[in-house]
């Protein structure tokens, strides 16, 4: 009976999208189901509020604009009425999804309740869940990987990171903004065991199921003057598979080299990058190379993504027994083959990663670094000295990361074509030779397939390097100078180089690249610096 149930709820569900799609179309319109397709300052009317409310499928705006999840119906008509007896002229009426009606009205009413000094709640603690869960499945749907709350006395502004940018989703009453704060700690996170304080920095992990998707986050929150800032980071949405090495942006060459690291009985490999730069991403494909009869243990803060393959144990960093460290040592009793240090952020860490490296097990860990050669520079910073690290049992590939835009292909332009580039364009073909300039292209004006960003996603750009004796010489003098030169001498693919790569590809803006890679010109190249 309930599989019946639920084949009706479906086919009910169905046919409403269907009306919906079809209302919209015959009046040129589209269907909302986000603040993104609102102007952030066109609130709820407040003269229609409580008559919208009570009819809960219908919302009027301050333009006029009436947004209704069943705009056929006599409620429109109604509405309409209404509105002229009070004087104010309808105007367009779009459809509109349900929980996104719910969602404004919900704001609408708080505004109210704000401005009148009421003391009471009026929205009730499953509503503010229920928001929670719209707003991050609108997040999920367009690919955003941080939702931003920013709380202050009078207001909440929500802002959502999408291919690394960050752009204004909505702005909300501030009530809502620390109420839905306070929900997703208090309520929906994998240990809610205090309550939720904006007065102090706080961090956990919540796991949500939306529309059928198991989807985790991790939160933080800070306080700010007037308020508190929190960020949700959408870690994976329970669906996907794991990207390859090559599908993250990987070079041919640079998966050899990672692949010959996993190969090995023990050694370290060491993936760096700046913060969001998709360490734990790369990370997590690295470890789908391991041999499935290799036993692995995989130690995170929080677990991120699932990896059938390793027993992954969570990191809770407030008790001293379960930090990396400690997990690490409990991890090394266990006979493992393969151990994920998920993060070194610590000597005590680095030390665990050391003593499991020279004692034959394989180690691959992250760390925060800006150069993959300075990787080296970090861990004698960590108290690891330069004779140890130069050892030929420790380690064996140092991988750093960033993030790039792709240009969506369907709307880019060439570059020699784009107003904006013509100024640098003297500069870059002088560095990159006309060839080059001739086939790049630049991010357009936006189309349908890319949510008008002109941007299709972000790819890896990633230095690779593989520690051979010439290098452990260098790396126990502590020279990374000589290291690079020579690293370069042998066909070495640094970030310069591999964006440049993207460039001639016509896959990478070279604005875009001269943000994540740095000025890609002679004078910063040059070996002499001529003032």
């Amino acid at each position: 009976m309930a599989e019946i149930e639920n084949i009706s709820t479906d086919h009910i569900n169905a046919e409403h999208t269907k009306s919906l799609e079809q209302f919209a179309m015959a009046t040129r319109t589209k269907v909302l189901g986000s603040q993104a397709d609102l102007d952030t300052k066109d609130k709820v009317m407040d003269e229609m509020l409580t008559w919208c409310k009570e009819q809960g499928s219908i919302v009027v705006l301050r333009s006029a604009t009436i947004l209704s999840s069943n705009p056929t119906s006599r409620t429109v008509q109604n509405c309409k009425s209404l509105m002229l007896s009070k004087g104010i002229h309808p105007g367009q009426v779009y459809a509109a999804t349900q929980a996104f009606i719910g969602l404004i009205l919900a704001s609408g009413h708080e505004e109210a309740a704000v401005k009148k000094q009421k003391v009471e709640a009026t929205v009730s603690f499953s509503d503010q869940q229920r928001h929670l869960r719209d707003l991050v499945y609108e997040a999920v749907l367009q690919g955003v990987s941080d939702i931003h709350i920013q709380v202050r006395e009078t207001y909440a502004k929500i802002r959502m990171r999408q291919h690394g940018e960050l752009c204004l989703y909505a702005e909300w009453s501030e009530k809502l903004g620390r109420e839905i704060a306070s929900v997703a700690f208090n309520k929906e996170t994998d240990h809610a065991t205090s309550h939720f304080n904006p007065l102090v920095p706080q961090d956990a992990s919540m796991p949500l199921k939306i529309q059928g998707k198991d989807v985790r986050l991790r939160l933080a929150s800070v306080p700010a003057h007037g308020g508190f800032d929190m960020v949700m980071r959408i870690l994976a949405t329970g669906e996907e598979r794991l990207k390859t090495l090559e599908e993250l942006g990987y070079t041919a060459g640079q998966v050899e080299i990672i692949k010959m690291a996993t190969k090995l009985p023990f050694g370290a490999i060491i993936i760096a990058g700046p913060t969001g730069s998709g360490k734990t991403t790369t990370l997590a494909s690295c470890m789908e190379l391991v041999e499935s009869k290799q036993k692995l243990y995989s130690i995170e803060d929080p677990v991120e993504k699932v990896v059938e393959a390793a027993t992954q144990v969570p990191v809770n960093t407030e008790k001293d027994d379960r930090s990396f460290a400690s997990m690490g040592r409990a991890a090394l009793r266990m006979d493992p083959d393969v151990i994920i240090l998920g993060e070194m952020r610590d000597e005590e860490t680095a030390h665990v990663m050391v003593r499991a490296s020279i004692t034959g097990h394989l180690v691959l860990t992250t760390l925060h670094t800006n150069r993959a050669t300075a990787i080296i520079t970090r861990l004698v910073d960590m108290g690891i000295s330069p004779v140890l690290l130069s050892d030929s049992s420790l380690l064996r590939c140092l991988v750093c990361q960033r993030l790039i835009p792709v240009v969506c292909k369907h709307c880019a332009i060439p570059l020699r074509d784009s107003p904006k580039h013509q100024a640098s364009i003297p500069i870059w073909e002088a560095a990159l030779g006309s060839e080059i300039i001739d086939s790049a292209f630049t991010r357009g004006l936006g189309c349908e397939k890319c949510n008008h960003s002109g941007v299709s996603g972000r790819s890896v750009v990633a230095e690779v390097i593989w520690i051979d004796e010439t290098g452990r010489q260098f790396i126990q003098k502590g020279d990374t100078l000589n290291w690079e030169k020579y690293l370069l001498e042998n066909n070495w693919l640094d970030f310069r180089g591999r964006a440049v790569q993207l460039i001639q590809e016509g896959k990478c803006d070279p604005f875009d690249a001269e943000k994540v890679v740095g000025p890609i010109n002679t004078s910063t190249t040059a070996s002499v610096y001529k003032y």
